[in-house]
């Protein structure tokens, strides 16, 4: 008897082991995949004021983070792109030349190449301020090729591109630190990571263009995926939320912005627009719950985007440009977000009952972030008792029948429970169970009502520099 119930269990593991997956997981269909509904029902348990964050702390922090945003336009040396990060770029690709769009390896002579044209020696030579004119991407090397560890699949695969850093909006400011000795690749800092842009997605910033753009009065982007028409009704640029504009007034009930071009020799000149108030507002936006849930609802189902491929999000970028409106900077790397802003705490070697309680009585929701090791997510409370976070993810980690590792792909922004895919047979209930993973809650900033969690959350006076690359 003992036997048959063996077989039978092992049978009934191949059986569930092997199925196939369900398009999307329990969370995505039983959770509402909106926060202002789900705002409403918190509201409904338990009153909450409308403002989220004390006046006189947001513009502090949105001082910082306009001293931030421009600071690759006053410091005397790379600050992020140091010559030895530069150089070990080369050499830890050089090691591995991985794989390309064709699932074929890349040859030695293909990073020789690429090496070469980048010309290190003496770097940097240029030094130059500039503006983005389009958006661009920052790469690793020189090329818009990619590299992959394996020629397919989503482990070390597609469409984890090794060789981008991070998407840059248009109209950001950076420092030219370098040319390619073709002079089409530009080696630029942003205020926030480094990497290889394209020549003609930059145009110099001379001192007159700088001293008008650095006004101190500056509009955000609060519409995602707009585009923002010249003076003559033409296109102009696209533009995402999290962007900002020097702001030069309201007329007609519109704000008028500065955008920036380049002229035909390279250098970036300033044209004047106006746009609607749906669009962009004035920076920094209030933080109420209103305006936080709006804004969160921008990125809903937007796909994921490794690194900003494709005009898409990973999940930090999606948390920094959901506080950016807000004048709330954060870096670019998820583990920097978590541990270099805010009040950090430690939830590693604690159970997931002990991590909820303390997620549940000490975060501030859409203050707040939860992180594990390779992923941030924004903790946006907890309307019937459980946490609920708002993340942009690619998958949950699953073993097949065969022990195989793979990803359930989720592969966009969604509203999840702390045990999103737990129904799966397949997760793999050590790593692909996000509550066993998650280590620590970082609180941005202190809720106004609430004094326990001030004391809880204390704000840091400064802001670390350091953003690290994807």
């Amino acid at each position: 008897m003992a036997r048959k119930t063996v077989i039978s269990f092992i049978i009934a593991l191949v059986i569930f082991g092997c199925t196939t997956l369900p398009e999307t997981i329990k969370d995505e269909v039983e959770i509402r995949q909106d926060h202002k509904a789900l705002v409403e029902e918190k509201k409904a348990e338990r009153p909450l004021m409308d403002l989220l964050l004390p006046a006189a702390t947001q513009s502090k922090m949105d001082a910082d983070y306009n001293a931030f945003y421009f600071s690759v336009w006053h410091n005397p040396e790379p600050v992020h792109a140091r010559p030895e990060r530069v150089e070990q770029i080369f050499k830890r690709f050089s090691l591995n030349p991985g794989y390309g769009e064709n699932k074929r390896k890349h040859s030695l002579s293909w990073i020789r190449a690429l090496q070469k044209n980048a010309a290190l020696d003496n770097y940097p030579k240029a030094m130059e301020r500039a503006i983005t004119i389009r958006q661009t991407n920052l790469r690793m090397l020189p090329t818009n090729r990619p590299h992959f560890y394996k020629p397919g699949g989503d482990i070390e695969g597609w469409p984890f591109d090794n060789l981008q850093i991070s998407s840059v909006p248009t109209n950001t400011p950076v420092l030219i630190c370098h040319l390619s000795e073709d002079k089409s690749w530009a080696l630029v800092e942003t205020s926030f990571a480094f990497g290889w842009v394209p020549v003609e997605d930059i145009a110099r910033a001379d001192e007159n263009f700088r001293r008008t753009w650095e006004c101190g009065r500056y509009g955000v982007v609060i519409k995602d995926k707009t585009t923002i028409l010249d003076e003559g009704g033409k296109f102009s640029i696209r533009t995402s939320v999290g962007q900002i504009f020097p702001l030069v007034g309201e007329t007609e009930g519109m704000m008028e912005i500065l955008i920036a071009a380049a002229d035909e020799n390279g250098n970036a000149v300033i044209k004047r627009t106006r746009v609607s108030p749906r669009v962009v507002a004035a920076k920094p936006l209030p933080f109420t719950y209103s305006n936080a849930v709006n804004i969160a609802n921008e990125f809903i189902d937007e796909p994921y985007g490794w690194g900003g491929l494709y005009g898409n999000r990973d999940c930090s970028a999606m948390t920094r440009d959901f506080f950016a409106p807000f004048g709330i900077w954060l870096p670019r790397h998820s583990a920097d977000q978590a541990k270099t802003v805010g009040s950090f705490i430690d939830l590693q070697n604690l159970d997931p009952q002990e991590k909820e309680k303390i997620i549940v009585e000490k975060g501030v929701p859409y203050l707040s972030l939860l992180w594990r090791k390779g992923h941030v997510m924004l903790y946006i409370g907890a309307p019937n008792g459980r946490p609920l976070i708002f993340h942009n993810v690619w998958g949950l980690k699953i073993r097949d029948c065969r022990g195989r590792e793979g990803r359930k792909i989720i592969g966009k922004a969604v509203i999840t429970s702390l045990y999103p895919g737990a129904e799966l047979p397949q997760l793999d209930r050590n790593d692909g169970l996000l509550i066993n993973k998650i280590a620590a809650l970082t609180i941005l900033a202190p809720l106004e009502q609430d004094q326990a969690k001030q004391k809880a959350a204390s704000v840091v006076s400064s802001k670390n520099k350091e953003a690290g690359s994807i």
